[in-house]
């Protein structure tokens, strides 16, 4: 029997798997998953990452010459890191249309939003906000512990009303969020026009189309118009610092600042050039190596 794909998956240490994913999609035009190992504690209280165990990296590559030429060069790169196990297996046509498919569930933020893949059946609880969300070219599906960290702190910070900027949007995931938890408008940013074009997809097969502008390109200082009462920036640590000019005239006085895509290493350095700019140091909060920052803009 011919078979269509590589299935790669590569065991790795937490600490490393940010790293090893970042690998991986240099290889993957599929993109990949990045699975954790949970503990489901109930309905009310969501789940918990079981911390120290392996994560599991995922792609699919075309069984071609060119998928294997691929896999041999991701064997080359992960002699790097002798602590990642790499494995490689054949899917064949019968199992492709589903087998991607069970390595992408529900995914609880520990607030009322709820990340659902759309093959999936799924009853919401009372109160219970569905975001029908599948696995795609850009960030953000709710499996990665920033995006979980941001939705539950929207949970918190967005009010009817609330004007919020989405910077590094990615998928559309938190600006989906938002909107959902009743924001009145969303401007959403993203520097990759790919992820620009999913989240518009996702924004409206969302139904939340009217309420979110996406655009592609970088931000700057310029750009900003009448400040905001929310932004959310889940990016690099770098690439946060350097946005906080446009962070200071992009948060209304008296707003917030949400920034991830951080970690824990670099809270002090963030959080200390934030301070630098008037912003108030809020509240951090954690899950494994990654952190979400909350600031208020005083005034």
């Amino acid at each position: 029997m011919t078979h269509l794909w590589f299935e790669i998956t590569a065991k790795t240490p937490p600490a490393l798997a940010e790293a090893v994913a970042d690998i991986v999609r240099g290889v993957a035009p599929g993109g990949v998953s990045i699975e954790e190992p949970v503990e489901i504690l109930g309905p009310e209280q969501g789940f918990r990452v079981r911390g120290g165990e392996p994560v599991l990296i995922r792609c699919y590559l075309p069984s071609s010459e060119l998928g294997a030429m691929l896999v041999e060069e991701l064997r080359r790169a992960m002699e790097a890191f002798p602590a990642v196990e790499l494995s490689a297996r054949p899917i064949y046509e019968q199992d492709w249309a589903v087998s991607w498919r069970e390595f992408f569930g529900v995914v609880e933020t520990g607030g009322r939003v709820v990340v659902v893949p759309s093959w999936v059946e799924h009853e919401p609880a009372p109160g219970q906000l569905v975001i029908r969300l599948d696995p795609g070219q850009a960030f953000g599906t709710g499996h990665h512990e920033t995006t979980r960290l941001c939705l539950g702190f929207l949970d918190g910070l967005v009010a009817p009303g609330t004007r919020v900027l989405d910077v590094g949007t990615g998928s559309g995931i938190l600006a989906i969020a938002a909107v959902l938890l009743g924001a009145a408008q969303v401007d959403a940013i993203d520097i990759d026009p790919v992820a620009a074009e999913v989240a518009e997809q996702n924004c409206a097969a969302n139904g939340v189309a009217g309420q979110v502008r996406v655009r592609a390109g970088r931000l700057a200082p310029g750009d900003i118009g009448e400040p905001y009462d929310l932004v959310v920036s889940n990016i690099s640590p770098d690439a946060n610092i350097g946005l906080v000019p446009v962070f200071e005239r992009a948060v209304r006085p008296g707003g917030d600042l949400l920034l991830s895509g951080v970690l824990e290493q670099d809270v002090e350095r963030v959080t200390g050039a934030c301070a630098a700019a008037g912003f108030v140091h809020r509240e951090t909060r954690l899950e494994r190596d990654w952190a979400a920052i909350h600031f208020r803009r005083e005034g």
